[in-house]
């Protein structure tokens, strides 16, 4: 066999193998493929593709019933590999890593866990375990747009519900109450009834509203607030927002100017105290003075 011949059939063998192995890529993603847009994508002929899936992987894909191609029963993951990053974006941590690309995280996923050079710390949560029914519930009712009722903190409550929000560890419902959209922590609803019989329309205001939010107060108005940040808190600030809408301003002296949007002073003022004395409340006053008074009236329960 010459150069040119044996430098040809590897040619040739290496093209088959890189077009067999993308070809199974695309189908461990979950997707089913069509062999005239394969014969399109690797520039070869249909039957080229056809001998691939019907001789060369015979046993690893089958044809479906639409005339695509997808993996036997047998060679499928139980969850597609495209599933992560549809699970991650689901449930927030789809910029955990500076890497997110599928091959980074199939990595870490067969790395043994005692091998990994990362650990994630868990976040502390609820554990919502024993509300299993209340919340598929909850689900099948926001899907349904059925009306509920519950009892809550003591009070009997009648609500069109909208959507489930996790936040900081804690499930909500977000759910319009006396033509007026509230939240309710799941934890705390009782005695829950969905009347499948009544049904309501979603106003499109209120889903807007909730899909616009980056936090579970729900009040018709905001309050701009403006506060001045020591240098020695300034990164923890800078780092990931700690604040709704928060936008910063670093002066020259490494200090911050901070402004935020809040629906309630009750919402304010635990990070302001979780911080002091590195924040200080510039605007509005009145909430500068109403922080001031309560930190008075600890002190003086405190004194002997």
């Amino acid at each position: 066999m010459s150069a040119s011949t044996s430098a040809s059939s590897v040619s040739k063998g290496e093209k088959l193998a890189q077009r067999l192995s993308q070809i199974l890529a695309r189908l461990h993603q979950g997707d089913a493929v069509d062999k005239h847009q394969l014969a399109q994508d690797f520039q070869v002929d249909v039957r080229t593709i056809e001998r691939d899936l019907g001789e060369r992987l015979r046993g690893i894909v089958e044809r479906s019933a639409d005339g695509q191609w997808q993996l036997t029963h047998t060679a499928r993951s139980s969850i597609p590999a495209k599933h992560l990053h549809g699970y991650a974006r689901m449930s927030g941590t789809e910029h955990l890593f500076p890497d997110n690309s599928l091959r980074y995280l199939l990595e870490q996923l067969h790395t043994p866990e005692q091998q990994r050079t990362t650990h994630v710390q868990a976040i502390a949560h609820e554990d919502l375990r024993p509300r299993t029914q209340e919340f598929v519930q909850l689900q099948t009712a926001i899907e349904k747009k059925n009306l509920c009722s519950f009892s809550y903190k003591g009070k009997h409550r009648n609500v069109q519900p909208y959507k489930l929000i996790y936040k900081n560890g804690v499930w909500y419902l977000a759910a319009e109450e006396g033509a007026k959209l509230k939240n309710f922590s799941i934890g705390l609803i009782e005695n829950l009834l969905v009347d499948q019989s009544s049904l309501f329309v979603p106003k499109r205001s209120h889903k807007e509203y909730i899909e616009a939010k980056d936090d579970v107060w729900f009040t018709e108005g905001t309050t701009e607030v403006l506060l001045r940040v020591a240098p020695e808190a300034a990164h923890y600030f800078i780092r990931r927002p700690l604040l709704p809408q928060q936008h910063q301003r670093q002066d020259s002296d490494g200090s911050l100017l901070v402004t935020t949007h809040i629906n309630h002073i009750d919402q304010l003022l635990p990070v302001v105290r979780y911080w002091l004395p590195n924040v200080r409340i510039i605007q509005p006053v009145e909430w500068h003075q109403e922080l001031l008074v309560g930190l008075r009236g600890v002190l003086s329960r405190w004194e002997l």
